[in-house]
């Protein structure tokens, strides 16, 4: 397995698994086109960092971080094709992306983990990310 940077020719593939976590999670399932437009749109900024990781010659997963103002970063959406999973895959993709952030000073990184999402829950833990406060929401 390789964990690089992006490529633009990686693009594609990362919205398809992007749609790929967002049935996982129940959410809302636009087409792979709608998400290839919001990971172009921050692929094309350089405030974002976007990794994959590669096995037998295709993406298998991708994570990546906003840089934010001051030293912080925040990390978005991370996923791994399930074939791939329970392998470690997430854990050399973050300390890559570790590498990468405080090779450009930042020493802490925010994430966002949903309620619903015990196995997302458990990788972040596992890799020494705490709960900092809780997000509430009710629907009216």
């Amino acid at each position: 397995m390789d964990v690089r940077l992006a490529t633009r020719d990686d693009l594609y593939r990362i919205a398809e698994l992007t749609r790929l976590l967002t049935v996982h999670m129940g959410a809302y399932e636009w087409e792979v086109e709608n998400h290839l437009k919001h990971v172009t749109r921050r692929f094309n900024n350089s405030r974002y960092i976007h990794i994959v990781a590669v096995a037998d010659g295709k993406v298998i997963a991708f994570t990546g971080a906003e840089l934010k103002s001051g030293k912080s970063a925040y990390m978005f959406k991370g996923f791994v094709e399930e074939a791939y999973r329970r392998r470690g895959v997430m854990r050399v993709m973050e300390a890559r992306l570790i590498e990468i952030l405080r090779e450009r000073g930042v020493n802490k990184i925010d994430l966002l983990v949903d309620t619903d999402n015990p196995e997302g829950r458990s990788t972040w833990i596992a890799l020494g990310y705490k709960t900092i406060r809780e997000t509430m929401r009710k629907y009216i």
